[in-house]
Order: C-alpha cells, then sequence, then structure tokens
C-alpha cells in the first residue's frame, strides 16, 4: 500500500502522469543548474500564467510524524495543452526567512499530458508537497511547458510552534525544508540513541489494524499513514532504545507483524506484511468459534504483557479501539498486575461516532491503563509527551548516544 502521491486528477477529466519530486540542496560544493530565465522569474516579483494555469498555496499541516507537510496546487486547462501533448517542468525553491533569508532549497518535478487530453477538455490539478519544520518561510515557483511558456507564483507561508510538539525530540526541527515522503513506508534515517547508564528505553508497541467498524475491512490509506506516522515520532525518540513490535487485525484474528528487542523499526518489512495481509478473511474453523476473536485478542495482549517477554518500560497499545463484542475476561495478567505502565493511543477520527470504552480499555484498566483519545496530531503529541514523562527516569539529560 503506498502512501499520498504527489500527483491527482480532477474532474472534468485531463490524463497525466508525473515523475518522482527531486531534492537539489544547495551549499559549499555544490552547483545548481538551470535555465539562466528559470533563475530570473524565481528571483523576481510578478506572478505569470502564459497557458493559463493558477497556483494555489496550501498552508503547512501538522502530520501524525510531527512534521508540517506544506505545498500547492497548481491547475492546467486543456486549452494550455498543445496539440502534441505537454510535458509541463516544475521548479521551484524554498528558503526559510526568520532571522533573515538563508539559503534555498530547490525542488523539480515534471507532470505529463498526452495529446489526447486536449479533445476531452477539463482542467489537470496537480498538487505538489514539501516538507517544513516550525518558521516562516519563502516560496518561488515556475512552471515551464517545451514551447517556453511559464506560469510562475511567488508566496510566503508559516508553520507554528504547537505548545507540546515543540518539546518532543521527535518533532521536526525549526527551519526545517526537506522533501515529501512519497511512501508510506519508507525507511527512516538512523538515530543517534541514549547509550551506557540509564540508556535505552524499552517500549513494547501492540498496533491494531482493524477499523473500529466492522463494516470496513480494513484501514484506508490515510488512516494507515497516520498510524505509520506515529510509529515514526516513536521510532525518533532517542530515549527509546528497544522496539517489540506486534502489529495485528483484532476483527481478522492475525499477527500481521512481530519483532521483538531491536534498536530500530524496520518500515519497509512493515509495509511488505501490511500489503499482502489478507483482509476481511478468517478461517471457516475459526469462524465456527464464537470465543475466537475473544481468545486471539487474549493471547496478543497476554504475549506482550507475560513476564517471559522480559523487562520494559512501557506497553503501548495504538490504533482504533476495537468494539466490545469481543469483551476479555477479568483477570487476563499472572500475575494479577501488569509488568510495565501500560498505556492507549486510540486513535478515532470521529470519537463521537464511539465514546463508549473499547474492549481492550476495558480489560486493561484495572492494571493502571493510561488512555490518550488521538484525533489529530496535536492529540498524538500530547499523549506521546505524556508516555515519555511518566517513563522517562533520566529526564533526558544522559547525552551519550549510540547510532541505531
Amino acid at each position: 500500500m503506498k502512501g499520498r502521491r504527489l500527483a491527482a486528477i480532477a474532474a472534468p477529466l485531463m490524463a497525466c502522469s508525473m515523475q518522482a519530486q527531486e531534492l537539489f540542496e544547495s551549499g559549499p560544493g555544490r552547483r545548481l543548474l538551470f535555465h539562466p530565465s528559470d533563475h530570473a522569474i524565481l528571483s523576481g516579483s510578478d506572478n505569470r500564467s502564459d497557458i493559463g494555469c493558477s497556483v494555489e498555496p496550501q498552508s503547512p499541516q501538522l502530520g501524525f510524524d510531527l512534521k508540517y507537510t506544506a505545498g500547492y496546487i497548481v491547475r492546467v486547462p486543456a486549452a494550455g495543452v498543445s496539440a502534441s501533448g505537454e510535458r509541463l517542468r516544475v521548479l521551484f525553491r524554498v528558503r526559510s526567512i526568520d532571522g533573515g533569508k538563508s539559503e534555498p532549497v530547490y525542488f523539480r518535478q515534471y507532470f505529463d499530458i498526452p495529446a489526447s487530453a486536449r479533445e476531452g477538455g477539463g482542467t489537470a490539478v496537480f498538487p505538489g508537497r514539501y516538507v517544513v519544520g516550525p518558521g516562516r518561510y519563502e516560496v518561488d515557483w515556475l512552471m515551464r511547458n517545451l514551447q517556453g511558456r511559464v506560469c510562475s507564483s511567488h508566496w510566503r507561508t508559516r508553520a507554528p510552534t504547537p505548545g507540546y510538539t515543540g518539546r518532543l525530540a521527535a518533532a521536526a526541527t525549526a527551519n526545517l525544508i526537506a522533501p515529501y515522503r512519497e511512501d508510506t513506508f519508507d525507511d527512516e534515517p538512523p538515530v543517534l540513541r541514549r547509550s551506557g547508564l540509564g540508556a535505552g528505553l524499552h517500549v513494547a508497541l501492540l498496533v491494531n489494524l482493524a477499523p473500529l467498524d466492522r463494516n470496513r475491512f480494513k484501514l484506508n490509506a490515510y488512516e494507515i499513514d497516520s498510524v505509520m506516522g506515529m510509529l515514526r515520532s516513536l521510532h525518533r525518540e532517542p530515549s527509546i532504545g528497544l522496539f517489540s513490535l506486534t502489529v495485528f487485525h483484532a476483527y481478522d484474528r492475525q499477527v500481521v507483524y512481530s519483532t521483538q528487542r531491536r534498536t530500530r523499526l524496520d518500515f519497509g518489512a512493515i509495509g511488505e506484511a501490511i500489503e499482502s495481509m489478507p483482509v476481511g478473511v478468517v478461517e471457516v474453523d475459526a469462524l465456527a468459534d464464537e470465543e475466537g476473536e475473544r481468545r486471539f485478542l487474549a493471547e496478543v495482549l497476554g504475549d506482550a504483557l507475560s513476564p517471559e517477554a522480559g523487562p520494559r518500560d512501557a506497553v503501548v497499545v495504538l490504533g482504533p479501539k476495537v468494539d466490545r463484542e469481543a469483551r476479555l475476561e477479568d483477570g487476563i495478567l499472572e500475575p494479577a498486575e501488569a509488568p510495565a505502565p501500560l498505556f492507549q493511543f486510540a486513535y478515532n477520527r470521529n470519537p463521537r461516532s464511539y465514546p463508549w470504552p473499547g474492549t481492550i480499555e476495558s480489560a486493561l484498566r484495572p492494571y493502571g491503563l493510561t488512555l490518550y483519545s488521538v484525533t489529530s496530531p496535536r492529540d498524538f503529541s500530547r499523549a506521546l509527551e505524556g508516555l515519555l514523562e511518566a517513563i522517562d527516569g533520566t529526564g533526558g539529560q544522559d547525552l551519550t548516544t549510540t547510532r541505531d
């Protein structure tokens, strides 16, 4: 399952395709080569529309990976497409303007519109995206076709510093400018983690991929991207040294992916497991077992909470709630106490749709579960800070690090 892409088409339809976004960074020893007129247009202040295009800037939006996604939407009418088709080249640059203008970061994209699209008329709509941290930015943008006709635009944008997110190590740094991550399951870069005394919190993660609504077989692309974004934020937290991860589908009774005591999360492997997961399918014998769902959940929780799993600093259940049809019996833990602090990040884009306690919450509440309802990235940032404040006894003061 791929993440959200950089191109989309709006009705009425004009067929088109796009190549991946490219990043060019300026700096010592790096030469930027492009057409002199492109540089003049980017450096100017006039907006041009030689082919009738329009550009709509998109304000930065905080994601569950605690980074901001900003960008634009460009619309190209059929009248602006040549009889032989078009290849549209987009070049834009983004620079921080906090404390004076910094060196810009350049991006390039290509959009192909076939000649047949001209006959159908309509408008092609292309979104472009990039990633920023808190700060103010200036964007200079141009698009050129094969005949040399140009559209250009210039704007400023701002990503605020949320109160909670700004205190998290996983949050994007101020004035960050980076390419948009095209694939939901792209791997994260290495993280400098704590080493030595007081190092390496061990966090066990249980991730549910079943939608709260049983009429849906799987989470949609946005929901998967949101859940993976939360995992990315946890992965970037340097105080966490070990991860034990179990990804499961509560209603299909599947353990989709599992790994224990790893210093990093392998998002590529997680993605392959999720993509190959059969959804809405339960074996006939299991379906006939009315207690099967309850036993499956009890086994997943029992394995994570068993003393045999070794010492952990926290156990975190992440994803949609599991509805109350699969009620778990009291006393699922032996001995009758949690081996580590328990947390649930209950993800629900519409919390009013199910205000009741879910099955897992009800089962773990007697053992001191801390529940966070997560609807937005800001909710998640508060939940992550609450988790770290509860379990990080070193207070983040150990500066000795090791790369995962």
